[in-house]
């Protein structure tokens, strides 16, 4: 039996646990929410930024469990860890395959997908001019270009656009594909 003194220390260590249980499940919900609301992939570094109290390895921690979660429940969701902690929050692909027609384009407009199609036909040289050249020198294609940007699908030096490993990873094509213009169509349209 319990004497007073350890049995009241053990009700403060459980109300600790549980207290500190509440607050990591109310991070876990808020990295949920912010993987569900982005609609791409996510660095570790943009999921930080959310809890800038909370210790990275305590947020990169409750992101993996928020993973292991969708596991064991079975959901027709997943959270993906690609490479250099990245993260997204997708509809399995067995399941995808069968909603596809529902979902195709969702995040893009028609002239991001073109200007994106084109920066992908022009790789590994798609110059500004070039890009414009296809395109047209618009405020649109101009936009379209900051959109790309902003979602991390492209990045531009020197004048010249890039496709990012984010965009490879977002829409499963192989860095080294021949094809990625086609299989960018397919996959969006």
């Amino acid at each position: 039996m319990l004497s007073p003194k350890e049995y009241h220390y053990t009700l403060e260590t459980e109300e600790k646990f549980r207290l500190q249980r509440v607050a990591q499940d109310k991070i876990k919900r808020r990295i949920e929410a912010t993987l569900f609301k982005a609609r791409r992939i996510l660095s570790s570094e943009e999921i930080y930024k959310i809890f800038p109290k909370t210790k990275k390895t305590e947020v990169l921690k409750l992101i993996r469990e928020l993973a292991d979660d969708y596991k064991k429940f079975k959901t027709s969701l997943e959270i993906i860890e690609f490479s250099n902690l990245r993260f997204q929050l997708k509809v399995k692909d067995p399941i995808l395959n069968s909603i596809e027609k529902f979902t195709r384009g969702d995040l893009f407009r028609k002239s991001e997908i073109k200007t994106l199609a084109v920066i992908a036909y022009l790789q590994p040289s798609a110059t500004l001019k070039k890009l414009y050249s296809k395109r047209g020198r618009s405020k649109t294609v101009y936009n379209n270009i900051e959109r790309l940007k902003k979602l991390k699908l492209i990045f531009e030096k020197e004048d010249t656009i890039f496709l990012t490993k984010n965009f490879y990873d977002y829409f499963q094509i192989k860095e080294e594909s021949n094809d990625i213009v086609k299989i960018l169509i397919e996959k969006l349209m």
